[in-house]
Parts: structure tokens; sequence; C-alpha cells
């Protein structure tokens, strides 16, 4: 559903210009058009009257132009503010679960992965063996036969071995705040005034900088 706000009937509105206006500037144009030369002061006070009009119309109509737009933009600003005000509360409880769900898609991950490499490990042992037990039979299907059914079961344990939810997926950044800008500034002066984006481009390389506080932040999503 993308209609979870009134829609404005914005496109019944007519924006034209006045006809007062356009008399004023074709007046203008006429007056501004007998400026051919100016070679001595008479022709001089013609053509800065001339200029006078136009730039007095230049400057009304970029004023006209920002009053005649003030009330949509303040139709804008409104559409921003109710949308807010009714989704704030939904993201703050989105984040908080998606901050739980990835605490715990992050630990059965771990959990996974050291099943699937355990798993493998098995499953080599277990490919051995059979390659041997074939050779001594010399029956070489017997490591089809048996080998397969045991590695499909190791796999199916190891799968066994996590909860994660299938389909989500887990994001970890750096996250931090300025602990005291006095430590900060002593020892990293490159990074002061605190610049964000200087901040984490140092943090790619430590996690470890005086007079910030740095924690990982991991949320599904």
């Amino acid at each position: 559903m993308n209609q979870l706000i009134t829609q404005p009937k914005v496109g019944d509105l007519v924006i034209q210009i006045a006809t007062e206006a356009e008399e004023i500037k074709v007046e203008a144009l006429i007056t501004a058009k007998d400026v051919t030369s100016v070679d001595d002061g008479f022709e001089a006070q013609i053509a800065a009257q001339a200029q006078s009009t136009l730039r007095e119309l230049i400057k009304n109509m970029e004023e006209s132009r920002k009053l005649a737009k003030s009330p949509i933009l303040e139709v804008g600003r409104n559409i921003d503010a109710i949308s807010k005000d009714y989704i704030d509360d939904v993201k703050s409880e989105e984040l908080r679960i998606a901050k739980l769900l990835g605490s715990f898609q992050k630990v059965e991950r771990d959990k996974k992965l050291i099943a699937e490499r355990e798993c493998k490990i098995e499953e080599d042992q277990l490919l051995e063996r059979a390659i041997e037990e074939a050779l001594e039979t010399g029956d070489p299907f017997k490591i089809d036969e048996t080998a397969q059914v045991k590695i499909a079961r190791l796999r199916q344990e190891a799968s066994a071995k996590h909860d994660a939810v299938a389909g989500v997926k887990v994001r970890t950044t750096i996250k931090f705040e300025i602990e005291d800008e006095v430590v900060l500034k002593f020892h990293h002066p490159e990074l002061f005034s605190p610049n964000e984006s200087k901040i984490r481009a140092a943090l790619k390389h430590t996690k470890t900088i005086p007079g910030i506080l740095v924690w990982e932040e991991t949320k599904a999503y």
C-alpha cells in the first residue's frame, strides 16, 4: 500500500502569468527596443530608464515566482512533517527488532560456518576411508553407495546445528561518538574539527582511537 497519505490534487492547479504582467512586459520591451545606441547624455538617460524598467520587471518576477511557489513548498513541508510524525515510532521499532534479529543471526551464522567447516572435515575423512575400503575390496562403486549417503546425513546434521532465519541478511557497521574532543585532537589533529568522513576512513585501519568510543552495530535488513 503506497497511499498512506491523502493525495493533494496539485495537478488541478492552473499557474499562469497575470494579464497586467503581460502588458507591463510588452511596454518594457517596446521601450527597450527603442534604445539602439548611446552616443550622448540624452540617449544615456533614455537607456538608463529602459534598463531600470527591465531590471525592476526581472526583480518583481523573481519575487512573484517565490510567492507563487511558497504555498506549494509549504504543502511539501507539511507532507514531510506528518510523514515523519507518523513513521518515527515505526522506524524505531523496526530498528530495535533489526538489532535483536541481527545479533541472533550473527551468532547463528557463526554456528553455521563452524558446522560447515566441521562437516567438510568429516566428509574428507569419510571419503578417504571409503576410497581405501573400495581399493581393498576392488569395488569402486562402493564409494558412491556408502559415502554419498553418509555425506548427505552429515550435511543434514550440520544444517540442524543453527537456527538462522533463511533470507534474512546481516550487515555490521562501525558506529562511534566523540568521548573527549581534547584527547582526540591531541592524538589525531587530522581528524579535528571532528570530521566524520575522516574518522570513518581511519576506522578502516584501527578500531582504537583515543577520544572516540567505537562499537559495532549489527542489524538485519
